[in-house]
Formats: structure tokens, C-alpha cells, sequence
């Protein structure tokens, strides 16, 4: 009697929205798209207590659901029952002492027999190394599967944590599905955009001065600026570049949905000077290169594997003083700004047909390849002779 192959059953565990965040927008998606396939069970363990932060009471509920997910795995109380099923467990790495919530489960899963895929998020402990990680990385095993953001960040993660001896990538890009055409090129101001949590750390300071430096240079430019000010000092910033340069800043506030779509259509370039320590791969470099929109950033994290050479400002420069021929030069010459922006779409298909096909390894890795079509398997012919 032959023995039935069972189909694996997968375990995502991690934070679902809400909140909404990078994070949570990738679990989901890599569960929505394990739910199509339809070639394995699975089964969700969501770890989030409702919202981001920290406090007693936020730990509090997320070690519960966290002791939770550990019971499960340890009783095999998930449906089916079989002894003999493959069991897989897909799940997010948090950041902070939340590694040490993945070190659990992913150190319960490994201990009870579960093959294991841990996502990373954050360059956080690439740039500065901890303890945590090199624990998890420990616990989690050298057969564990991590999944990084981009070759790079591959290559840096391997060699702070050498017990991380198999490592994938999946682009952030699978996110922004490109424009079909290029943008028209419109007359009058340079427009550019700038778009983040707005703080220091992500340039909001470099950019005024970036719009000041061109009004100096005689540039008719404009700077379109969206999302919300970080802190209240951010919005008392935010406030006074509205007085100060009275009438060439325009503050849209917090974008979404079609207000989002409509600030990236309403600019020219989009700049991103930021100085943020932990910088991974801001999916706003995507979103504006899928709109025909070339970039100026500081290379930090993925950045420099993610946009076009000429839009690299190196770390430690001066951010103003590198962008501002550039965009003198895409002021006067339309030409040669319409060139980059076209250059900026054809970066955002390649990379993502990239994550696409990430996306899909990362998915096989889970739960195993989906199965040939009868149609495709064709019987070897016989020799004959």
C-alpha cells in the first residue's frame, strides 16, 4: 500500500496590519500569494498586539501571542494532525530586543522539526551588530533560510553573522508594478519631491536648503513636500519653509492611494538625502522610479544596488553640493531630463521583474515549487533500433 505524500503545512507567523508598515505589508502578501498557490496548508500565528511601539502592556500581549505560537508548535496542534506531515515556518524578523521573540519560535520550530525561512527587514544590526542577532542566527540554525532585501545586504549579513550560512534575496519592488509609458515632459519650474516620514534624519532639512541653494543659482524650481512631520520640531520646520519661501513649497501632508499617485505624477525628480543610520531600502525610490521619475539619494543600505549610478550621492558628501549641477542641468535641458526619467522606468522593470522572480524562489523556499502542468511533461521517446 503506497503511503499518500501529504502537502506541507506552513506556519506564517509575524505582525499582519494593523498597523500598516513594511513589515506587516510583506507578511501579508507572502500569505496572500501562499494561499493561492493552494499547494500547501497554511496556517497564520499573527504576533501583533494591534500597533507598534513598545510599553509594558505592549510586550505583555506579544509575549502571550508569542508563548501561544511556541505551544502550537510544540503540541502539533495545527489542523491536519499528521505526525509524518512536512512542516515549514515562515516568519518576519523583528527588530530590537523583538529578535529575541523570533529567537524563540524560530528555535521552538527548529527543535520540533520545522524547516525555516526568517525575513529580514532592517539593516539595523548590520550597521550596528548585537548580540540578539547573533543569537537567533544561532538558535535558528545553519539549515534556516534567511531572506534578504538585496545582494548587498546578503553579502554584509553573512559576514557580521556567520551562522547565517544560507541567505536568499526578495526586493522590496515586487511593491511597485512600473508605469507602462513614460511620463510627458511639462514646461515651467523644476518640481522636486520629497517624500517620507519627515525628519532630519530623512533630509527634510537638506532639502530646503537644496531649494535654496537653487534659487541662488538663479533655477525657477518648486519643492513638493508629503507625509507627516515626525516629531513637533519637523512640523515647526515644515512650517517655516512654507513662510520662509513663500509660495515655491508645496506641503501635501500624509499621501495615500490616489493622492500619492497624484504627488508623483505632480514632480520632476525625487530627492532623498537621507542620513537615517538603519536605512534598508525605502520603497519610495520604487515608487518613484515606477513613475518615471528619476532619484537623487545618498547611498546607504540597498540604495546603491536599487537606482541608477548618476542618482548616487556617496555617504559623507555634500549632499546639496552633488545635486545641485544635476539638477541645474536638468532644469535647462528637458532633453536630458526626460532621458533620465526614462532610464529611472526602465531600473524600475528590470528590478521588478527581479523581485518577481525573488519572490517566487522565496516562495518555493516556503512551501516547495508549485508542480509541473501535465501539459509540460512530455514521455521520452524510445529508441528504437
Amino acid at each position: 500500500m503506497e503511503r499518500r505524500t501529504l502537502p506541507p503545512h506552513v506556519l506564517v507567523s509575524g505582525r499582519l496590519p494593523p498597523p500598516t508598515d513594511g513589515m506587516s505589508r510583506v507578511t501579508a502578501l507572502v500569505l496572500d500569494r501562499l494561499r493561492e498557490r493552494g499547494t500547501s496548508i497554511v496556517e497564520v500565528a499573527d504576533l501583533s498586539p494591534g500597533w507598534n511601539g513598545g510599553g509594558l502592556r505592549y510586550h505583555v500581549l506579544k509575549a502571550m501571542k508569542v508563548l501561544s505560537t511556541m505551544g502550537r508548535i510544540a503540541s502539533g496542534r495545527l489542523s491536519g494532525g499528521e505526525a509524518q506531515r512536512d512542516r515549514r515556518l515562515y516568519m518576519p524578523v523583528d527588530a530590537g530586543w523583538g529578535t529575541l521573540y523570533t529567537a524563540a519560535i524560530a528555535g521552538t520550530a527548529r527543535l520540533f522539526g520545522y524547516e525555516r525561512v526568517l525575513h529580514h527587514h532592517s539593516f539595523a544590526t548590520i550597521t550596528r551588530p548585537t548580540w540578539r542577532m547573533r543569537l537567533l542566527t544561532q538558535v535558528a540554525g545553519p539549515d534556516c533560510t534567511h531572506v534578504m532585501l538585496c545582494p548587498a545586504m546578503q553579502m554584509r549579513f553573512q559576514k557580521t553573522y556567520p551562522a547565517a550560512r544560507t541567505c536568499m534575496t526578495m526586493s522590496n519592488a515586487i511593491f511597485t508594478p512600473p508605469a507602462a509609458q513614460p511620463r510627458p515632459s511639462v514646461d515651467g519650474p523644476l518640481r522636486i519631491g520629497h517624500l517620507s516620514n519627515l525628519c532630519d534624519d530623512k533630509g527634510l532639512d537638506t532639502v530646503f536648503t537644496l531649494l535654496r541653494a537653487l534659487q541662488v543659482e538663479g533655477i525657477d524650481a518648486k519643492l513638493v513636500l508629503a507625509g507627516p512631520g515626525l516629531k513637533q520640531g519637523d512640523n515647526a520646520q515644515i512650517a517655516g519653509g512654507l513662510i520662509a519661501f513663500d509660495g515655491t513649497v508645496d506641503y501635501r501632508g500624509p499621501v495615500g492611494g490616489a493622492d500619492k499617485e497624484a504627488f508623483y505624477r505632480d514632480i520632476d525628480v525625487f530627492v532623498f538625502p537621507t542620513r537615517y543610520r538603519n536605512e534598508a531600502q525605502p520603497l519610495v525610490l520604487f515608487e518613484a522610479m515606477a513613475a518615471g521619475v528619476p532619484v537623487l539619494a545618498y547611498d546607504r543600505g540597498c540604495i546603491g544596488s536599487d537606482i541608477p549610478r548618476g542618482g548616487l550621492v556617496p555617504q559623507g558628501s555634500d549632499f546639496v553640493k552633488a545635486a545641485l549641477p544635476v539638477l541645474t542641468r536638468w532644469a535647462t535641458d528637458r532633453d536630458a531630463l526626460a532621458m533620465a526619467a526614462e532610464q529611472a522606468l526602465t531600473r524600475a522593470r528590470v528590478a521588478h521583474e527581479a523581485a518577481e522572480a525573488g519572490f517566487e524562489a522565496v516562495l518555493d523556499r516556503i512551501a516547495g515549487p508549485l508542480p509541473t502542468p501535465a501539459a509540460a511533461l512530455r514521455p521520452k521517446r524510445r529508441a528504437v533500433g
